[in-house]
């Protein structure tokens, strides 16, 4: 895609060429004016979208009909630009900057570009409308025309995986322009050209990092829509069993080595006899166990099960802290102690400031630290020297501001 006006063949007068730089000049006054408009917007969702725009390079291209990003640049057509009222160009702008927090440039693989650009719109579609965006009426939504049968909150995945099971969408899809390469009008997504796997890997990691800066952003200006909010975390908590987080967070702190004089204990009662995970090197492990009434006694016993498992590993020790806003008891465990049986102690608000101002107090060096809490607490000012994993329980939606979040569910 080229940027290049003046040289571009078939333009074969002054008057052309002058016509088009004009309109080159207002179609760039006004994706200024909208980037401008997220910036200086008072709400989260203005600081949250204005954070990651300013990660791409406008670039006019005149072949490119609409709108186009691959992560770097925000391509776009300059009369396609000027031709939108300034709310329709904010909604298609933040239209596309969702397209890649959403790392959707990365993620379609062999599907086809076409049918993986309407999944992708019907799934980002939604969360704008709801959050009072406006997008042009060509764009496409779930539930609506060509895609009533569609439910909307769903993956660009199975919105393409339902496109391509039903031959009615499919014949729909044709009867749409199949020589438009962004059939909803909204702007599209194309993947990063001339880059290897690992690159792209690389950028996927890059924008879920922009993605949870721009969430940490717009929390100081308030909270975001709610499906909005959803989809980011979704993004950055995928679904996925808090079990085996936990114990690849553990087992990765520790220098690892197999023995089969210490057999994995999870495959004994299948008839498997495997060498278990041992190291002389775990040294101490501190779980924070938040008191306040949050945690019912039921996620205690599925979580104490779960540690046991996981410690029994190592050659290792454990400091349990039973806290509210203070540490209000201390239970020491080791591994040949047999299974973990937690004694809880207090009640009332939270506050984890008391936990790592304990560590220090008790002058420990823990390979890590697991808190399992609703998140509904004080942090401490500063992130300590050490890896984090909060353990959560409940819907909080919070993000912590250090450290690694999983969801801790009841279910198998």
């Amino acid at each position: 895609m080229s940027g290049n006006t003046l040289t571009d063949a078939g333009f074969d007068s002054i008057e052309t060429v002058v016509a088009r730089q004009r309109l080159e000049e207002r179609a760039a006054r006004s994706i200024s004016g909208a980037r401008a408009r997220l910036i200086l917007g008072r709400d989260a969702k203005s600081a949250f979208f204005a954070t990651l725009a300013l990660r791409l390079t406008p670039q006019t291209d005149w072949t490119v009909g609409t709108m186009a990003t691959d992560g770097r640049q925000l391509l776009y057509e300059p009369k396609f630009v000027t031709d939108l009222t300034p709310e329709e160009l904010l909604g298609v702008m933040v239209h596309e900057v969702m397209h890649n927090a959403l790392c959707h440039h990365c993620r379609r693989g062999d599907r086809d570009a076409r049918r993986w650009n309407i999944a992708c719109d019907l799934a980002v579609n939604p969360l704008l409308v709801q959050s009072g965006y406006v997008l042009p009426k060509c764009r496409l939504m779930p539930g609506e025309i060509s895609y009533a049968g569609l439910p909307t909150g769903k993956s660009a995945e199975e919105y393409y995986a339902a496109l391509t099971a039903s031959s009615k969408a499919e014949k729909t899809n044709r009867a749409e322009g199949e020589e438009t390469p962004d059939p909803g009008g909204c702007g599209r997504v194309v993947e990063p050209t001339n880059t290897s796997p690992a690159e792209v890997s690389h950028q996927e990691a890059e924008w879920r990092v922009a993605l949870a800066q721009a969430e940490q952003t717009a929390r100081l200006k308030g909270d975001l829509p709610a499906g909005l909010g959803r989809a980011v975390r979704e993004v950055l908590e995928p679904t996925t069993n808090w079990r085996d987080v936990l114990r690849e967070f553990v087992s990765s702190t520790a220098k690892n080595d197999y023995s089969w004089s210490r057999p994995n204990r999870r495959h004994i009662a299948q008839g498997l006899y495997l060498p278990g995970l041992c190291s002389e090197e775990l040294g101490d492990v501190v779980v924070a166990i938040d008191t306040s009434g949050s945690v019912t006694e039921k996620e205690l016993s599925i979580f104490a099960a779960e540690v046991t498992e996981i410690l029994s590993a190592f050659h290792c020790s454990a400091t349990i802290l039973f806290h509210d806003t203070a540490i209000r008891h201390v239970q020491q465990w080791t591994s040949g102690d047999g299974d973990l049986r937690l004694e809880p102690v207090g009640g009332g608000g939270t506050s984890h400031e008391c936990v790592f101002d304990r560590i220090e107090s008790l002058g420990l060096h823990p390979a890590c630290v697991v808190c399992l809490t609703d998140l509904w607490t004080d942090f401490p000012d500063r992130s300590p020297d050490m890896p984090v994993l909060w353990a959560v329980v409940g819907d909080n939606p919070a993000g912590p501001p250090f450290g690694r979040r999983v969801a801790v569910s009841l279910n198998p």
